[in-house]
């Protein structure tokens, strides 16, 4: 599904981290550090949260393409986890 290419960071985005990591550096405020780290961690969590519904959902498409009753069965084991983790 991935390929090295993929994991390899483009030279834009590489500068743009670089500047982000000069910008930290010369940062010496505390305050502004901690709200913008917590920025991030609520950003990287979000997105996360974003790709693994995702990904179960393109699972589940390719699953119900190739066994309808393997899928219904994930499904069911899907929503019971579901309902026990909201309990």
């Amino acid at each position: 599904m991935l390929t090295e290419e993929d994991f390899k960071v483009p030279l834009e985005k590489q500068l743009k981290m670089r500047l982000l990591y000069d910008e930290i550096n010369n940062c010496s405020d505390v305050t502004q550090l901690q709200d913008n780290l917590k920025a991030c961690a609520e950003a990287l969590m979000h997105h996360q949260h974003l790709l693994s519904v995702l990904c179960r959902q393109q699972l589940m498409q390719e699953l119900e393409k190739w066994d309808s009753e393997a899928s219904k069965i994930i499904k069911e084991a899907i929503e019971k986890e579901e309902h026990g983790n909201q309990d």
